[in-house]
């Protein structure tokens, strides 16, 4: 009787967990892409929403839960361009609010993945060129740091 106790106490616990995390992703993934699809239609470019990766940490030291995107947009104008964009949602209770963004990546510049996120620092993975890769693809290993401070984010290599 007692591992029965144990197991649905368990499978509450799950259940309950799994409820707020939907909650609270629903609120933000709403928040999250009418953001991207604003910034898609401001420069005339499509979103990629696969190559969009999001972490959490408390960058401005609050005590509440803040969101961070790595987002692509491309097709720029038509072409086949592309630039991978950082932006930092700050939590406010419930509701998440658009604090910064920058361009950290794209074609002929860097390919870029989102890692970890310590403190107020975001960290990330990245593929440099080369002077013989081709636009398609870089090669160089690398990992470069941003830094989210006074609403901006600053990369510190």
């Amino acid at each position: 009787m007692r591992k029965i106790y144990v197991i649905g106490l368990c499978i509450c616990t799950a259940a309950l967990i799994a409820s707020h995390d939907v909650y609270s992703q629903d609120n933000t993934n709403e928040t999250i892409t009418r953001f991207i699809a604003r910034q898609a239609k401001a420069n005339d470019a499509d979103t990629y929403p696969e190559a969009r990766k999001e972490l959490s940490g408390d960058l401005n030291r609050d005590g509440k839960r803040d969101i961070v995107v790595l987002y692509t947009l491309e097709g720029f104008g038509g072409g086949n361009n592309y630039a991978q964009y950082l932006a930092v949602f700050l939590g406010y209770g419930r509701a998440y609010r658009h604090a910064a963004n920058t361009v950290v990546g794209g074609k002929l510049n860097r390919s870029v993945e989102l890692r970890s996120i310590v403190g107020s620092t975001i960290n990330l993975n990245t593929k440099e060129y080369r002077s013989n890769d081709p636009a398609c693809c870089p090669t160089l290993s690398r990992k470069t740091r941003f830094v989210f401070r006074r609403g901006k984010l600053t990369e510190i290599k």
